[in-house]
């Protein structure tokens, strides 16, 4: 055996517990997914309600809304707002800002720590706009975000604050976040507690991973009846990966199927060049599916990390004449 050892091979039943182990923790992950996916048919909607808190349907990220919104791999601070799952292996502080155009601001801000053998994440967003229509839930959040910069006479806001856990069980991250969430149109709201699983695992260079957002009651305004926006999202991403000298890559996949049944791919990649060791520009670039009719195939953005620290900005297009929506981060790791 010592003989072996030294020449770097596994004995023989060493490598039979490995990769039954493995294949065990394969064959509980795609089992998890395999449900989460299937959870789908109960999560059908009545066509034509409106979708509220709105707060809950725009990015949280300005690293992960460079990348068209592709955060369910993710592994910084805000990955809360992702998959709750991904928090047993984030850490950090990340906190952003989008405007679009004069009329809307969003916000957020989310935090992982270690507890122990658990990571506890924290986290927040809001939303401040102006809604065509008094008590007119429909018309305030039907086109999400491509109409923000639209502004109107009504002042409405949204908003969602949410903790979660994530704890490690053979090879597989699991996690639960519950949310308040928030919608406010002049002086009427009403709030809505919600609930997101996810699941993860290591797999090659990446991670696998898996999520359902926001399983809860649906909120109602102006007599009007909203529906969570719940989805179930797959996906695979990681980085940055060191290349080749100087460059680093790092890319994010997913697909989603929305509470309504739109299914929805969506995915980006970052190009880090490395000018020296502890510092990177990065470049990025996402690709979706347009949901929304003014809604922007593309989205792209530029970070510059600078040991734990990063400072990272997005574009994301909009269609019909309507300006560029903007959004600043920074992340602390």
């Amino acid at each position: 055996m010592t003989h072996l050892l030294r020449k770097g091979r596994t004995p023989h039943g060493a490598r039979h517990r490995m990769l039954r182990r493995s294949r065990y923790s394969v064959r509980a992950f795609m089992c998890a997914a395999l449900a989460l996916v299937a959870g789908r048919e109960a999560l059908a909607q009545t066509s034509g309600r409106p979708e509220a808190p709105l707060v809950l349907r725009l990015p949280a990220s300005a690293r992960y809304a460079a990348m068209a919104n592709a955060g369910v791999s993710g592994n910084d601070g805000d990955v809360i707002f992702y998959n709750p799952g991904m928090l047993a292996q984030a850490r950090g502080v990340a906190v952003s800002v989008q405007r679009y155009g004069a009329q809307a601001t969003t916000g957020a801000f989310g935090s992982v720590q270690a507890l122990g053998s658990f990571s506890i994440g924290i986290g927040a967003q809001t939303l401040n706009y102006g809604a065509p229509g008094y008590n007119d839930l429909d018309a305030a959040v039907r086109a999400g975000a491509t109409r923000l910069s639209d502004g109107g006479p009504v002042s409405a806001s949204s908003s969602a604050f949410t903790v979660g856990v994530a704890h490690t069980i053979k090879g597989l991250r699991l996690g639960a976040s519950v949310k308040y969430a928030e919608e406010r149109l002049a002086d009427v709201r009403d709030g809505s507690l919600a609930v997101d699983v996810g699941i993860n695992k290591a797999m090659g260079p990446a991670t696998l991973s898996a999520s359902i957002q926001n399983l809860g009651a649906s909120p109602a305004l102006g007599g009007v009846n909203g529906a969570l926006p719940t989805r179930v999202t797959v996906g695979y991403g990681g980085g940055l990966f060191p290349i080749w000298e100087h460059w680093d890559i790092g890319m994010q996949t997913q697909l989603s199927v929305e509470r309504d049944g739109f299914v929805r791919p969506a995915g980006g990649v970052e190009l880090g060049y490395v000018p020296v060791e502890g510092v990177a520009i990065v470049l990025r670039q996402g690709l979706r599916l347009p949901r929304e009719r003014d809604e922007s195939l593309v989205t792209a953005g530029v970070g510059v990390n600078v040991d734990r620290f990063s400072l990272d900005y997005a574009m994301e297009p909009m269609r019909g004449g309507r300006p560029v929506a903007h959004r600043v981060g920074v992340r602390i790791r």
